[in-house]
């Protein structure tokens, strides 16, 4: 289950920071002494403390314009990653571009950000991106924007 999943204590409450902690370290599969070097790593504490609480968005990438898509990406299609930024597979389109990905995965970051620092994670200012193809009048053939919400679960 990735950081962002639904993990809950037996009660139903999310998890709290030395849970994530416990996530994290199964996640990673790091040896003992460099996953302490991360526990001991100051700019980590806060995401430590913040991470459980992200967990409760989803970060969503909604086709606003498409034009041209061989990967056959059309409006209102949604690409759906977890708070880490783990594609969500079984909830996104069977082809997703790879030509998109890079620049989704640049506003994904923004979002992660916000959310390991305790921000809004709907605070990115530029929430918009596309692929790398600049349609027919630039000199390619098609052309996708997205736009990314960090929407509740």
């Amino acid at each position: 289950m990735g950081l962002g999943g639904r993990k809950k204590k037996p009660g139903g409450e999310a998890m709290d920071k030395n849970q994530f902690i416990e996530v994290l370290r199964k996640r990673l599969k790091l040896p003992e002494e460099e996953f302490q070097k991360i526990l001991a790593e100051p700019k980590y504490q806060k995401m430590f403390e913040h991470a459980p609480a992200g967990a409760r968005y989803r970060l969503v990438a909604e086709v606003i314009e498409s034009k041209g898509c061989h990967s056959g990406h059309v409006v209102g299609q949604k690409i759906v990653f977890d708070s880490s930024g783990n594609l969500l597979t079984k909830e996104s389109p069977d082809r997703v571009c790879a030509f998109l990905m890079p620049h989704m995965a640049m506003v994904v970051t923004a979002f992660f950000e916000n959310i390991m620092n305790g921000r809004d994670p709907n605070e990115v200012m530029f929430n918009r991106t596309g692929c790398f193809d600049v349609g027919v009048a630039c000199g390619g053939w098609g052309r996708v924007v997205v736009e990314v919400k960090a929407v509740p679960r």
